[in-house]
């Protein structure tokens, strides 16, 4: 992780505004790595994919929601304005409904949610406490409430954005093209990528957005250049004009569903 540069970028920041770190992950080397973000003074979010852990096998499954949950309670704890999103993004999907069921279960039971029928049992500090079920969630009510800043998410699955049979050498070669180009033909769209934020992989490859998982759009590298230098490059520049112009000017881009919730 880079949690260190990346403090070091927010404290060195002259308009007063600290930087705020947003990781997304599946969880499964939080047992590892918890205690460094806890200490961390630059994560305000932390996001976890629990809807993977549908595909791995049970027991694998378990091990690492608990890890996660464990990380939760410590959370709740030691960091309460630390925000924890545990991510269900799989709705519609039959074949993971038995594992949303078990998550939801470990989840109300390692908070103290209770049933209905057992409220009148629970102390009185808990009775607010009720149980999170499959059926609390819905369009309108994507976000339920576990305890101080922790939440449960639930969304329909989308579509990872990829160029087919590119790699991101090739993509980007694509992309440093069309800037020479007079007067490229690009498909419109816009997005909020490199507006309001951007992304780092575990690698320290600097992309422009979360869904890019596979830095089809590496900006540059963390250990290699600062942030602002990789965000003022002349890629970064091209595709944030591109989008202030509601054009999708990368391969990636054009191929991202996602974006298409912008208007």
């Amino acid at each position: 992780m880079y949690l260190k540069k990346l403090e070091q970028v927010s404290a060195n920041r002259t308009d007063g505004k600290k930087l705020q770190l947003n990781l997304t992950t599946n969880g499964t080397t939080i047992e590892r790595v918890g205690k460094s973000i806890l200490a961390s003074t630059a994560v305000r979010q932390v996001n976890f994919s629990t809807h993977a852990y549908a595909e791995l096998p049970f027991d694998e499954a378990a091990e690492n929601l608990q890890n996660v949950l464990d990380f939760c309670r410590m959370v709740a704890v030691a960091r309460p304005d630390m925000y924890i999103n545990l991510r269900l993004w799989n709705v519609g999907d039959e074949s993971s409904n038995a594992w949303n069921k078990y998550m939801l279960e470990q989840v109300n039971k390692a908070f103290g949610h209770v049933d209905n029928a057992d409220k009148n049992r629970a102390d009185s500090a808990d009775k607010n406490r009720a149980t999170i079920t499959l059926e609390h969630f819905c369009s309108r009510h994507k976000s339920f409430l576990v305890e101080g800043r922790i939440y449960i998410h639930q969304d329909s699955r989308f579509e990872w954005p990829e160029v087919s049979g590119s790699s991101p050498t090739s993509t980007t070669s694509q992309t440093l093209k069309a800037l020479g180009s007079a007067q490229p033909a690009y498909l419109k769209g816009t997005c909020r990528a490199l507006d309001t934020h951007c992304a780092i992989l575990h690698d320290g490859r600097v992309v422009a957005c979360c869904l890019d998982h596979s830095g089809q759009i590496t900006l540059g590298h963390i250990q290699e250049n600062s942030l602002a230098e990789i965000l003022t490059s002349p890629m970064a520049t091209n595709i944030r004009e591109g989008f202030a112009n509601h054009e999708l000017r990368h391969p990636f881009c054009q191929s991202c569903k996602f974006c298409k919730r912008f208007k």
